[in-house]
């Protein structure tokens, strides 16, 4: 009797085990995202050397304001998905599945603000592939962007090509000063993963977190080897960072992530000819639209440029922003 009741139990927890492990599994599904990283800063091949280098003279916090003031009370992202959505250029994109934050991002040691947009991708009422390409080239072109970034960490049969990662978590929030000390700290640890070509990470909100803590960073023109000592040793490092993922002696290793580069040669193609090739569509209407979004894009870092050289930042930031 002790022993049927026994078994009865064991097979009952087992059962139970598999009905949670199910359930993680299928709420892991349905938080499984993509990610878009497109900077408010244009190229220097838009807005001349001179002028991306007078940004770049401002801090971090700041530019960071100025790219928070963009995208919530200019809608700059929100415009985009506007124009495409009245055009009928993407299928189902909407408030509820994306969602958009301003992030670090770094790259070739230089961390600017980034717009992140996290992407359902997975079950109904997600985002294709198709219209997150289309996204995420309409950005590049209204930002005057010379090259962004969408990858998928769960499916790395997405988009182009797979490319190795490792992301970092923190164990708090993380801000934009946070991530790019990091970075920073990462270059004295291995120079090549942080000036080295390639060398680059996103702060997104890795696997569902919703205070944005992890910097995902995707291997640079560096061994496999090399990109995983030095992400560990920074991470020895710092207090309340973890590295993921590991392998099942708890090493540090890698995953592999679904990765596409869109980008634009302004200087072949003064009029972002290579975004709006991947857009789906020609239509007029569409294309004066999202051109009307770049030229009112230019016109607010020609505000900025403005502030700059007049010294009167801070009062601009706060008091004297506009949107067009």
């Amino acid at each position: 009797m002790h022993r049927t009741f026994v078994s009865i139990f064991h097979r009952l927890l087992a059962r139970l085990s598999l009905a949670i492990c199910t359930a993680s599994l299928l709420s892991f599904a349905a938080r499984a995202e993509t990610f878009i990283s497109a900077e408010p800063i244009p190229t220097a091949d838009v807005i001349g050397q001179a002028h991306l280098d007078r940004i770049e003279t401002l801090g971090y916090a700041e530019l960071e304001h100025w790219a928070n003031r963009l995208l919530n009370d200019c809608k700059v992202v929100d415009n985009v998905i506007h124009a495409l959505r009245a055009n009928h250029a993407v299928g189902v994109v909407n408030p509820r599945n994306i969602s958009v934050v301003v992030g670090a991002g770094g790259f070739q040691a230089v961390t600017h603000p980034t717009f992140v947009l996290s992407v359902d991708d997975t079950g109904h009422g997600s985002v294709s592939q198709a219209d997150v390409a289309v996204l995420d080239n309409a950005l590049g072109y209204v930002l005057s962007q010379g090259g962004t970034v969408h990858f998928s960490p769960d499916q790395p049969a997405a988009y182009d090509f797979p490319l190795d990662y490792a992301v970092i978590t923190f164990s708090d929030p993380l801000s934009g000063i946070g991530a790019k000390n990091f970075f920073d700290f990462l270059g004295t640890i291995d120079p090549a993963l942080w000036s080295g070509d390639f060398a680059g990470f996103t702060q997104i909100n890795f696997k569902g977190s919703t205070i944005n803590n992890s910097m995902l960073f995707l291997q640079p023109a560096t061994s496999i080897d090399e990109f995983v000592n030095g992400l560990s040793a920074a991470v020895a490092g710092t207090s309340g960072a973890k590295y993921f993922p590991l392998d099942s002696s708890a090493h540090p290793t890698t995953a592999q992530a679904g990765v596409s580069f869109p980008g634009n040669d302004w200087i072949a193609y003064p009029n972002g000819d290579q975004y709006l090739a991947n857009l789906g569509s020609s239509s007029p209407r569409l294309l004066s639209d999202l051109a009307e979004l770049r030229k009112n894009h230019l016109q607010a870092v020609a505000r900025l440029l403005d502030a700059i050289q007049k010294t009167k930042v801070d009062q601009f930031l706060s008091h004297r922003f506009e949107c067009d």
